[in-house]
């Protein structure tokens, strides 16, 4: 059985008014959609419901009240009471003879509300095969349901804590950013240039770095998704460096183009392209505009200059650093306030050759009640790209 482990505190809080505010809304499309509760098992909705960061974990939301339980084990005991206080606890059993660890599926089968509930949902897209099973075994096949929580699109909408986190994370990023390109020195390969990005951003207050940062030079750089390796930095070559900060759970993503010493012609030619092409999606973005307008603002410039933007224009960000919504061309629902999106244009040329590279700029754009915000500071003009 799960140990329903209690600590010293015998009466819960409140949750917070941001986490209670939350959980009310995702509530109520439970009880739209008629089911008595949600297992979730998601990491980060847990977190964006709880507060609780711990992972291997799961937490039980009903459809109506206040009786949210996390699903853990010993190794987060002390976490829970200090992240989530105003949450029920289940520590998983251990175990005796030869019986391993209870299941996640197995502590979630005891809580009295579970057993009490008539259709339970679940997060199928975040459970492998087996587990999906586990849980049908222990609870009752015909009880659960794969549910669509719609929690993508719920957190798609920041409030005001969730952006002050993405400014910070912005902030941080930027920071970093600056000093890394007073480090950068011919010779120097692109993993010594991204470990010293990704430790700046932890030196000031960054939980780590919100990807796997991208640190690419001259032809690399027409990977869209490059993977730093051991290539030296020469003269005249051109460093495309993406990244972004996690600040308290909450992730930016920018992504600049540098040039040691004068830049070759081809570059500075698409970099001119790429530079009116993001500025014409940003002067786009506002509430109730379509993405679909938002990316062929942006598509058009490159298409006027005889380019094609291979691929979606940006996407959302938070607590995931690729959230809804997604800018693209057939995506036609539109933009509301508190959503905080990427615009990312890119022209590559490929990556051998005397016109080998890419370029690719991009900020973090807030969407407000009257307009947009850029949250992004760092200068876009060609000369400043050069070190």
């Amino acid at each position: 059985m799960a140990k329903r482990t209690k600590h010293k505190q015998t009466k819960k809080p409140k949750a917070p008014k941001h986490l209670d505010a939350r959980v009310k809304l995702f509530q109520s499309r439970l009880r739209a959609d008629r089911i008595a509760g949600v297992l979730l098992s998601n990491p980060k909705d847990i977190r964006y419901l709880t507060g609780f960061v711990g992972d291997d974990s799961w937490c039980w939301v009903p459809a109506r009240g206040s009786g949210l339980v996390v699903i853990s084990d010993m190794r987060f005991f002390d976490h829970i009471p200090q992240e989530a206080p105003h949450v029920g606890v289940c520590m998983r059993g251990m175990g005796k003879g030869k019986k391993g660890r209870q299941s996640l599926a197995d502590a979630a089968a005891g809580l009295p509300a579970i057993r009490r509930a008539e259709k339970i949902g679940v997060q199928a897209p975040h459970l492998n095969v087996p587990t999906r099973k586990q849980i049908a075994k222990a609870i009752g096949a015909r009880r659960v349901k794969d549910y669509d929580d719609k929690l993508l699109t719920q957190r798609s909408v920041k409030d005001a804590g969730e952006i002050k986190k993405i400014r910070e994370a912005v902030r941080i990023q930027q920071l970093a950013f600056t000093e890394v390109r007073d480090y950068i020195r011919v010779g120097m390969t692109e993993l010594e240039v991204c470990a010293y990005l990704e430790y700046r951003m932890r030196c000031h207050g960054a939980d780590g770095p919100g990807f796997n940062t991208i640190v690419a030079f001259d032809g690399h750089a027409s990977h869209s998704h490059a993977i730093p390796g051991p290539a030296k930095l020469k003269k005249n070559s051109s460093v495309l460096i993406d990244w972004g900060a996690c600040y308290q759970g909450y992730t930016s993503d920018m992504t600049r183009v540098l040039n040691v010493g004068k830049p070759k012609k081809h570059i500075a030619e698409i970099y001119k392209m790429v530079e009116e092409a993001m500025h014409a999606g940003i002067d786009a973005v506002g509430p109730g505009v379509s993405l679909k307008e938002v990316d062929d603002a942006s598509r058009d410039v490159l298409k006027k200059h005889g380019h094609k933007l291979v691929h979606g224009l940006g996407h959302g960000i938070g607590l995931n650093v690729h959230e809804q919504p997604g800018i693209s061309q057939d995506e036609k629902t539109v933009l509301k306030p508190g959503q905080v999106i990427t615009i990312e244009p890119g022209i590559y040329l490929g990556d051998k050759g005397p016109k080998a590279g890419g370029v690719r700029l991009e900020d973090d754009i807030l969407v407000t009640a009257k307009g947009a915000k850029n949250l992004s500071d760092l200068p876009t003009a060609l000369d400043w790209t050069i070190i």
